[in-house]
C-alpha cells in the first residue's frame, strides 16, 4: 500500500510541478554515468519491463501522427508497470532514476504530440533512451 500511495504522490507531483511550469527538463536531469567503470545493477523486474518498452518500440512503423498513438499509450502503460514494480534501492536505484526520467518526458511529450513531425522527434528520443539503458545497466 506504501508504494502505490509513492506512485501516486509522484505522478501528481511530477504533473503539478509540469504543469505549473516549475519543472525544467535539463539534458538528462542529472548525466548518467557509468558505476566505477561498470554498468548499474538492476532487478529482475526492471529488465523485465525495460525489454518490453523495448519491444513496443520496435513494432512502431511511423508516418503519421495516429501511428505513434498506441506506442505512446503502450509506453505510459509500461513505465507506470515498472514504477508499480520496481523494489531496487541505494545508488543503483537513483542511476535508474537518473535514465528514467528523461524517458517519461518523452513520454509525456509523444502523447501530446499533435503532429506527426512533432511526434516522431519525441519518439525517436526515447528510442534513444531505450538504446542507453543497455551501456549503463544490467541484470
Amino acid at each position: 500500500m506504501k508504494k502505490l500511495i509513492t506512485v501516486i504522490v509522484f505522478t501528481l507531483a511530477f504533473s503539478t510541478l509540469h504543469a505549473a511550469g516549475h519543472y525544467q527538463h535539463e539534458k538528462a536531469f542529472e548525466e548518467l554515468v557509468l558505476n566505477n567503470g561498470t554498468k548499474w545493477k538492476i532487478d529482475q523486474a526492471t529488465g523485465n519491463n525495460v525489454d518490453r518498452l523495448q519491444q513496443i518500440v520496435k513494432k512502431v512503423n511511423g508516418h503519421k501522427l495516429a501511428d505513434y498513438r498506441p506506442a505512446g499509450t503502450a509506453l505510459q502503460a509500461g513505465i507506470n508497470q515498472m514504477i508499480k514494480e520496481c523494489r531496487m534501492k541505494g545508488p543503483d536505484h537513483l542511476a535508474l532514476h537518473k535514465w528514467l526520467e528523461p524517458l517519461m518526458e518523452q513520454v509525456t511529450q509523444l502523447n501530446r504530440a499533435t503532429s506527426a513531425a512533432a511526434a516522431k522527434k519525441h519518439f525517436n528520443e526515447v528510442k534513444k533512451r531505450l538504446q542507453l539503458f543497455n551501456q549503463y545497466f544490467r541484470a
